[in-house]
């Protein structure tokens, strides 16, 4: 007996070195509070963050005694960035590693023999600064986030979180900001948590296409309103939409077509197709996430059933995440994990290491994609986003307001993605308080028209 917890101990203690050595090294490797980390640092240089064209992110700068890490994109980067000195976010966190890693031979020689500082790797990042700066611009004076980013490999094109904070001064402005009621700190487009309204109404059809033998068959008669275990719910300014199949709902947004389609479909199937598009999973990111949540117990009313098809009730979705899913359909069902880091170069350009997309999942058939992608096509050629309708694009979309509460304006939401020539681009668009979808639209807009004028998309 004894000999038996002997060697489950020593088996556990294995267990438990193996797991540091492997599975944690990365992190402790970058662990501000490590102290051969901090050693480290004092004998490097600390290399540079780059956009997807190069430009300079963050960078120490040396002047005669002086060291400091500057940040030439200042606020419209900062979520990305990170910010080091009094500890470390960002990207200046998860690239640590690479940060103080030597650039070349000569760098590692100098380190073993030498007495001087050495310069680290450069991280070349995905996002275009440019494309950074433009998108924070037009969520200046909202509270709000963007996400762009390549369906076909998950490469994130643009992360944008308003408001922001700068970097090179954030210890010196720490007191301010940390208790600004806006929030600059929080990082909204990966952190945020918010009912994601009409935009969850992808979820609801892709529910009836599983369950209808044809998903088009199915009609409803809206009344502008509809009364369910107790509790009203009406379409947004009373609009009465008549006699509708899913095409035409999706395209008006109609709440009273999708709330009775949600009791007729059940919790469970709802909760199945949610948890099918991985809502509700963690997944690899170089940022830290909030976690997204579909919640319907195991006898929901008719109420919450019906507010969960909307997007309303317990649910809770990141800008992150629901770009995943426009992602996926535009990738025929197929999602790629999100990332931030492309490679990691030498002071001579040369190539470290270089980051490839990483599969996530099928979230659904090629068939699936290609019905919410008919639907999607609606919201703008006959439904409630005409102004996203151009020659120079294909966008396919779903908007969305989402309740915040009595006496509070609603969110704006817009999800979707556009066919720009050759390629694609999956584009999320979040305002907070920003009322009806025309806040989130016109900002998508905007988005799209800087991408066709510049000529091709962010590499």
């Amino acid at each position: 007996m004894l000999r038996g917890i002997w060697i489950l101990g020593i088996a556990l203690i294995a267990v438990w070195l193996i797991k540091i050595m492997i599975a944690d090294s990365a992190s402790l490797r970058t662990n501000g509070y490590n102290p051969r980390v901090q050693q480290t640092e004092e004998r490097f240089i600390r290399g540079a963050l780059r956009d997807s064209a190069g430009r300079v992110l963050a960078e120490t700068v040396i002047e005669e005694d002086t060291v400091r890490r500057v940040y030439p994109y200042g606020e419209a980067c900062a979520h990305v960035t990170g910010y080091t000195g009094m500890g470390k976010t960002g990207l200046e966190l998860a690239a640590n590693e690479w940060l103080l890693q030597p650039a070349g031979f000569e760098e590692k020689w100098q380190q073993w023999f030498g007495g001087d500082k050495i310069r680290g790797c450069d991280v070349v990042t995905t996002p275009d600064a440019e494309l950074q700066t433009y998108i924070y611009g037009l969520l200046d004076g909202y509270r709000g986030a963007a996400v762009v980013s390549d369906p076909s490999t998950g490469k994130v094109l643009a992360l944008v979180s308003s408001p922001s904070f700068q970097p090179e001064t954030v210890e010196a402005d720490w007191d301010r900001i940390s208790q600004d009621e806006a929030s600059p700190l929080y990082a909204r487009a990966t952190q945020g948590l918010y009912p994601p309204g009409s935009t969850f109404k992808i979820v609801t059809a892709l529910a009836l296409y599983r369950t209808a033998a044809d998903p088009f068959a199915y009609r409803y008669t809206c009344t502008g309103q509809i009364e369910l275990g107790g509790s009203q719910l009406r379409c947004s300014h009373g609009l009465i939409h008549g006699d509708q199949c899913i095409r035409e709902a999706f395209a008006n947004s109609c709440n009273c077509f999708f709330a009775g389609l949600g009791v007729k479909l059940g919790g469970a199937r709802l909760q199945q197709t949610a948890d099918s598009l991985h809502i509700g999973r963690t997944f690899s990111f170089d940022l830290p996430q909030s976690t997204s949540s579909v919640r319907l117990d195991a006898s929901p009313t008719e109420a919450m059933i019906a507010e969960t098809a909307m997007g309303q009730g317990e649910t809770l979705m990141t800008p992150l995440q629901l770009n995943m899913i426009s992602a996926a359909i535009a990738n025929q069902g197929i999602v790629y994990e999100p990332y931030l880091m492309d490679r990691v170069i030498d002071k001579n350009g040369h190539t470290v290491k270089k980051f490839l997309p990483q599969w996530y999942g099928a979230l659904m058939t090629p068939e699936e994609a290609a019905y919410l992608e008919e639907l999607m096509e609606g919201v703008v050629t006959i439904g409630t986003a005409p102004s996203l309708a151009d020659a120079r694009w294909q966008v396919y979309g779903k908007t969305g307001t989402a309740q915040v509460g009595e006496g509070i304006e609603d969110h704006s939401w817009f999800t979707g993605y556009a066919r720009l020539g050759d390629r694609t681009v999956a584009l999320t668009v979040l305002i907070e308080i920003g009322g009806e979808h025309k806040k989130a639209v016109p900002v998508a807009r905007k988005i799209l028209e800087y991408l066709s004028e510049v000529g091709a998309m962010p590499e």
